[in-house]
């Protein structure tokens, strides 16, 4: 589990110090994009720091106000993101440090000491865990089934079809949940040139479904009104994450392992050029039948390639149907979450 954003703000008053006080009310109308080292990458005007993905890159920082004018430095970002040079998959869910990164973060950028976190408001925080579905086919499955998890207020939807990312509740300022596949916006950052990974995180990240639950403003407004949001621990943070979720999913999603039977026929083909003229021939029989695909080969080779699917778990009726049965079942249990690479691999 780990907090994947956090949006502070802070009042523009005198307590800041003039100086630091002029130099942002200068940047009025404009939002700050900075990098790791605190220099400015870009700015836009207007543009809402809460819209941003919790996977956006960079620090954030703009003049907001409220409904009575009041004006406020607000700053956003991924704390794991700053820590990990981009790579916000594992981080810290201890809301004081993950607050403590940003503030000296912004403090670089505005080239300043800040006031600490106890002096800021907190307007958004996204708590995330991710869980290892085996491979990319079996977070694809799951997926698709959490399309499938409508409950009162909260209604699914997808932003591509296929079931790439679910969102519930996207728009609301309360609690909004997303479901997603880690691997694929990996690859499509490293695509981009905007993170750069080795072929094994990759891999590695191909596993990941992650679940992410963002509280919104309203949400502080009312936490707030008993206790600061400093407070908050992990525990009260998982658990807040494991209630809505819970309420949509119950205790987990069981998906069907798909993918395996190339794996499979590695372990008892002699060779893996055997095990991929097997796999060949299963396709052909799953496209045309298993009477032509039989025809449309020499017979002791059709023979050969069917003992070998055997071998690798299926029927005679698998075989003659064209369908393959599901070799294992993979489960995403909400309470058991991976927290590390090393648990992936271990588990690979």
């Amino acid at each position: 589990m780990l907090i994947d954003w956090l949006t502070l703000r802070i009042k523009l008053d005198a307590n800041l110090g003039q100086n630091l006080l002029d130099r942002i009310l200068d940047c009025m109308g404009y939002t700050f994009c900075v990098d790791a080292d605190g220099k400015e990458k870009w700015r836009k005007h207007a543009l809402d720091i809460d819209k941003l993905r919790s996977d956006s890159q960079g620090l954030y920082w703009s003049i907001t106000a409220d409904g009575q004018s009041q004006r406020y430095l607000t700053i956003g970002a991924s704390p794991s993101s700053i820590e990990n040079e981009g790579l916000n998959v594992f981080g810290s869910c201890d809301i004081e440090h993950c607050a403590t990164v940003l503030i000296e973060h912004a403090g670089r950028a505005l080239k300043s000491i800040l006031p600490n976190w106890n002096n800021w408001q907190c307007r958004r925080l996204d708590i995330t865990a991710n869980y290892d579905m085996g491979n990319a086919a079996q977070v694809k499955q799951a997926l698709r089934l959490l399309l499938g998890t409508d409950a009162p207020r909260r209604r699914t939807n997808s932003d591509r079809k296929g079931g790439d990312t679910v969102y519930w509740n996207p728009s609301s300022d309360l609690q909004a949940g997303k479901a997603y596949h880690k691997g694929a916006h990996l690859r499509m950052l490293s695509r981009q040139g905007n993170l750069f990974l080795d072929d094994e995180t990759l891999e590695l990240a191909d596993n990941l479904l992650r679940l992410e639950l963002k509280l919104g403003a309203r949400w502080f407004r009312r936490y707030e009104e008993k206790d600061d949001w400093h407070t908050l621990t992990e525990y009260e943070l998982t658990e807040i994450h494991h209630k809505f979720f819970y309420a949509l999913i119950g205790g987990g999603v069981e998906v069907y392992d798909m993918g395996t039977l190339l794996l499979e026929l590695e372990k008892v083909c002699p060779t893996k050029g055997r095990a991929l003229a097997a796999h060949r021939s299963w396709a052909l029989i799953k496209t045309i039948g298993f009477s032509q695909a039989k025809e449309s080969m020499p017979g002791r080779t059709f023979r050969l390639h069917c003992e070998y699917l055997r071998a690798a778990g299926l029927s005679n009726a698998d075989l003659c149907a064209g369908v393959v049965i599901p070799f294992r079942r993979q489960q995403l249990v909400l309470r058991e979450p991976v927290t590390s690479w090393t648990q992936i691999r271990m588990a690979a």
